[in-house]
């Protein structure tokens, strides 16, 4: 593994290691719930929305890198609810969002095949070309670039709403 993959996926390893601390004490009942304050609902992104957005991203991962991406891709059905721009909503009667356990099980089978992915990637690879649309092309300008965001700072974050999130619900820091 060259440097490059050591940096991506070691950092990547560490915010996958906290979005399980992150679960500590969360309950199937409140995962896809909105917390209330002051008798006023809380317009945050719940567990339940976060980590299934966060889910949808290791297939990008795969499709930047050239890969077929089927093994990481989330049903069509869980695209639509947690692609980029859907709107996360209280789900009290678990009518809308997949059991925790499906969302919590999607998000750790696909990091860690794109965490897999990466490490088998060289420096080369990496410090090159993805294949990216142009609006990627222009943000991202390397494989490793672009990996490094959708591996690192997208999922932390992503996992800062769901500290914020706990706090609202009760739960206090997970650390």
């Amino acid at each position: 593994m060259g440097q490059t993959a050591e940096t991506i996926t070691g950092t990547a390893a560490r915010g996958i290691g906290l979005a399980g601390m992150l679960l500590k004490d969360v309950t199937p009942e409140m995962f896809a719930r909105l917390p209330v304050q002051d008798g006023a609902r809380v317009m945050t992104n719940h567990p339940a929305f976060a980590l299934g957005h966060l889910s949808v991203y290791p297939s990008r991962v795969f499709i930047l890198a050239g890969r077929d991406p089927e093994e990481v891709s989330l049903p069509d059905e869980q695209e639509e609810l947690f692609k980029i721009g859907a709107v996360c909503v209280d789900d009290p009667d678990g009518a809308i969002y997949p059991p925790m356990a499906e969302v919590v099980q999607g998000f750790q089978n696909g990091y860690a095949a794109a965490l897999q992915l990466v490490m088998g990637l060289d420096d080369e690879t990496l410090g090159g070309p993805h294949q990216g649309g142009e609006a990627y092309q222009k943000m991202f300008p390397t494989l490793g670039v672009a990996t490094n965001f959708l591996l690192n700072s997208h999922l932390m974050m992503h996992l800062g709403q769901v500290s914020a999130w706990r706090r609202f619900m009760g739960l206090g820091s997970a650390m």
